[in-house]
């Protein structure tokens, strides 16, 4: 056998009576997350080269809807490919076909050099040799939404300078690029804040200052639209876009809905000056009330506020004697010898002293200690007709 005049030597006949099989399916694309429009590369490989005639089929379960793939490449080789254009809402955390029979001949063939149809019968999905086990693909077509705003700092009033977060949670992980936004109503005006953590998390934190004059009994964004990219990219493993819709101011998952947020950066003021004291001519040793009232109720603490009076040649000071907690601040002046005034009034705009004390509203806010000048509307002179005269008569 094999030398010259046998048949070995005279002719090239191979015999091939072994069927072709599938023995792995597999993909060179990466292991990772697919978003709609992404072409992920199946490859079938067989026990020998086969040869491909019309367009094979493989079935995908990718979720509600099954997706048929055509073959495209590898006729006369081992490993036959197929192409996967991933469609809006194809989703599964882990590739594969539909079942061992997903393979189909759709019209066309595959055999092999001596003409042996291949044996269609694929692993069973999830077992050796399947796609789900040689591949960790992701099909992720939905992009993340919305779900909650919130802050984790507590329910109470903050004033001018106080740091505030607020957080927006997704329904799935995002991945953030550059410094998007999101606008808080604040009053007059409305305050945008900066994205600054969470990247790779389901809840992304903003910053809000407060700053001055911002004023609103329940925090919460402006409008559904709030949320904003401002250049930058909000976007989950697929990079699918995220869905920047918020649920509408005061609705449930608002920030307005899940918190009690007062925002008071209004610094409150001196609005009137005037006394409870009799319009007359007072001499030494009687006591004048003063009243100082203010724009909101003002807690008096840690010292005794002043407020200077012009009283002739010596100034006094009238002492802050009570009304921590109201709108209407007490100053007792008792006259003393040699005091003379023909109406009454306080120094200058800025006679009205801290004396180590804090004078706040209930947010923190300062007082704002000016006064109206000396004999305007508002001041203690225009108000009232309070003469002093302690000279007695000779």
């Amino acid at each position: 056998p094999g030398a010259a005049g046998s048949l070995g030597a005279n002719k090239a006949i191979v015999i091939d009576g072994v069927i072709p099989t599938v023995t792995n399916v597999s993909s060179p694309t990466a292991n990772g997350n697919y978003k709609a429009g992404d072409t992920i590369t199946i490859r079938v490989t067989t026990s020998e080269a086969i040869t491909v005639t019309g367009t094979p089929q493989l079935t995908l379960e990718t979720g509600t809807t099954d997706r048929t793939i055509n073959y495209a490449a590898g006729s006369g080789t081992t490993n036959l490919d197929f192409t996967y254009t991933v469609q809006p809402g194809d989703t599964t955390a882990d590739l594969d076909y539909i079942s061992t029979a997903a393979l189909a001949l759709n019209g066309g063939t595959l055999r092999d050099a001596a003409g042996n149809d291949l044996t269609l019968t694929l692993p069973a999905p999830g077992a050796a040799g399947s796609l789900g086990a040689n591949k960790a693909i992701v099909i992720d077509t939905g992009a993340p939404t919305v779900t909650n705003v919130t802050s984790p700092d507590a329910n109470a009033t903050y004033k001018a300078g106080d740091s505030l977060t607020v957080t927006v949670q997704f329904d799935e992980a995002v991945t953030v690029t550059g410094t998007p936004q999101l606008t808080l109503e604040t009053g007059a005006v409305d305050r945008t804040v900066n994205y600054v953590s969470g990247s790779g998390s389901n809840t992304l934190t903003f910053t809000y200052v407060v700053q001055p004059g911002d004023a609103t009994g329940d925090l919460d964004f402006t409008a559904a639209a709030a949320l904003a990219l401002a250049g930058g990219t909000i976007r989950d493993a697929a990079l699918n876009d995220a869905v920047l819709t918020l649920a509408a101011p005061g609705a449930a998952g608002s920030l307005g809905a899940n918190k009690a947020i007062v925002i008071d950066g209004v610094a409150p003021t001196v609005t009137n000056v005037s006394s409870p004291t009799a319009n007359g001519a007072y001499k030494a040793g009687d006591t004048i009330t003063i009243e100082v009232t203010t724009s909101e109720a003002i807690t008096v603490a840690g010292g005794t506020p002043t407020l200077t009076l012009e009283t002739g040649t010596t100034d006094r000071q009238a002492t802050f004697a009570g009304g921590s907690g109201t709108t209407t601040l007490t100053f007792t002046y008792v006259v003393q010898p040699g005091d003379v005034t023909g109406d009454l009034d306080y120094v200058g705009t800025g006679s009205l002293s801290l004396g180590g004390a804090t004078m706040r509203d209930a947010a923190g806010n300062d007082l704002n200690l000016a006064l109206a000048a000396p004999g305007t509307a508002g001041s203690l002179g225009a108000n009232k007709a309070i003469v002093i005269d302690t000279a007695a008569p000779t």
